[in-house]
Formats: C-alpha cells, sequence, structure tokens
C-alpha cells in the first residue's frame, strides 16, 4: 500500500474517532441533565424558599402544575367540594359525585380524591355509606345537642306539624 493513502486513512479514522469521541460526550452531557431535572435537582437558578405553613390571610391557592405537566386541584377543594354535591344530592357513588363537577377547579378533582376524603370523612363522623351511596350523616351535632336534618328518605320529625316549614337542620319555624 502507498504511503500516501496510508497517512490518509490514519487521518480519517483519527477524524472519525474524535466526531466519535463528542458525539459520546454530548449524549452523556443530555442524559445526565435529563436525570437531573426528572429528580428535581437540575433546576435553573437558586433554589426557592418555602412557604410558610401558616393558614394566616390565604386565599384558595391557584392550581399548581404537576410535574408531569397536568394541573392539581387547590388545597381544599375536595372536601368542600364532596360537601356541597352530597348536600344537594344525597346518596350518590363516587362516580356520580365526580360528574356533578360544575367549575373549572372542581373539574380538576379526580376520583381516587373523592374516595379518599369519602373514607377519610366516614371515620370521622361527616358521610355515612348506605349501600354503596354517599351521603351526609342523618344528624349533625350542634352546641345544645343532637338535631335531625332534613333528609329525603328519612323518617319526619314527630314534633312538626303537618303543613309546617321545617329548616334543613329540622327547626320548625
Amino acid at each position: 500500500m502507498p504511503k500516501a493513502s496510508r497517512s490518509g486513512s490514519d487521518k480519517l479514522a483519527a477524524l472519525l474517532a474524535e466526531i466519535e469521541e463528542a458525539a459520546y460526550a454530548r449524549g452523556k452531557a443530555d442524559a445526565r441533565r435529563e436525570l437531573l431535572d426528572l429528580l428535581g435537582a437540575g433546576r435553573a437558578g437558586a433554589p426557592r424558599a418555602r412557604a410558610s405553613r401558616g393558614r394566616r390571610g390565604k386565599t384558595a391557592a391557584a392550581p399548581r402544575r404537576r410535574a408531569r405537566g397536568g394541573k392539581r386541584a387547590p388545597r381544599g377543594s375536595v372536601p368542600r367540594f364532596v360537601e356541597r354535591v352530597l348536600r344537594e344530592r344525597p346518596g350518590l357513588t363516587p362516580p356520580e359525585i365526580l360528574a356533578c363537577a360544575a367549575t373549572d377547579m372542581e373539574r380538576l378533582i379526580k376520583l381516587p380524591s373523592i374516595r379518599t376524603e369519602l373514607s377519610n370523612g366516614r371515620g370521622q363522623g361527616r358521610y355515612e355509606l348506605n349501600g354503596g351511596r354517599w351521603s351526609l350523616p342523618s344528624t349533625v351535632a350542634v352546641a345544645g345537642g343532637t338535631v335531625e336534618t332534613a333528609q329525603p328518605g328519612a323518617a319526619p320529625g314527630s314534633e312538626t306539624g303537618a303543613g309546617e316549614d321545617k329548616s334543613p337542620l329540622g327547626l320548625n319555624f
């Protein structure tokens, strides 16, 4: 083989090795950057200070973006939503409760969040389960004692006369 062609092939091999090495380094840096972004350590700028956990002066927070890009319902919106729906229409299943979402914020609430709220609230006495259907409890504790609520399907109170108006707490007017 002539000496000139050998030096040309050596130059070509060295050039290819250099290109491969640079491409490998770029790929390695990209992979590291993606991994750090996934782990949350690759944020640009200084780390943000954590907000205080106090409730003073706070209003309903705007929905935040999740790491995957979806929005979250504001904190405390699930119990308010579930209570409002069950007050208006007792005896619903969790999917039926979710179908009653009326606002954009309520539509951010997910079915597992409703199920968790119902099971936690049942343990605290805020909700009742009867035959797979959820409702508010038939009795509400007030300062003076317990008062029957006027829920559909509940037995009418004996102390009310015919034709009298009854408030949602079972009080006569």
